[in-house]
């Protein structure tokens, strides 16, 4: 059951975070053919970013000029944060990654 939470997390949240985030990257990092439509993609991403996201890919990287690859930073993010949060929840269920520590023990008084 936790399991299939994990998949479903990483496929609601996760991985459309790391949509957003090489949309946003792409946007910062390439040209548009003017500066307010590069500051109107990038408010849009920030502001809406579901919706943004969908539309920059669709629309948005069309009006670029310049088509610089954003990097490899990113595609690592689309490649680790799954990974990582699979082992994390895989030492978390062995116990191995406590996420709430146990207050220490209260000294004893005289």
């Amino acid at each position: 059951m936790a399991l299939l939470f994990l998949i479903g997390f990483i496929a609601i949240i996760a991985l459309p975070s790391v949509l957003w985030l090489y949309a946003l990257a792409d946007v910062i990092i390439n040209e548009f053919s003017s500066l307010m439509a590069k500051f109107v993609w990038a408010l849009f991403l920030c502001f809406f970013p579901p919706l943004g996201t969908l539309l920059y890919f669709l629309i948005g990287r069309s009006q670029r000029i310049t088509y610089y690859p954003v990097g490899r930073v990113v595609l690592i993010c689309i490649l680790l944060v799954p990974v990582v949060m699979i082992i994390s929840y895989i030492l978390y269920s062995l116990g191995h990654l406590p996420f709430i520590m146990e207050p220490p023990p209260k000294a004893i008084q005289i």
